[in-house]
C-alpha cells in the first residue's frame, strides 16, 4: 500500500515537472526575454513608502 502511494506521489511530481518544463519552453518561444523581464507596473518603489501608501 505504501509502495503504491510512493509510486503515485513520484508520478505526480514527475508529471508536474514535465508540465512546468513544457510551459517554460512554450513561454520562451512565444515571448522575448525583454518582454518577460519588463515591469508593467512601472518603477519599483521603496517598500516603506509602498506600505504607507497602501495603508492610507
Amino acid at each position: 500500500m505504501i509502495s503504491a502511494m510512493n509510486i503515485c506521489a513520484w508520478s505526480a511530481a514527475a508529471a508536474l515537472a514535465l508540465w512546468m518544463l513544457w510551459d517554460m519552453i512554450k513561454t520562451n518561444r512565444a515571448y522575448s526575454e525583454e518582454y518577460l523581464t519588463s515591469s508593467a507596473e512601472g518603477e519599483i518603489i521603496d517598500a516603506e513608502i509602498g506600505e504607507i501608501t497602501a495603508r492610507q
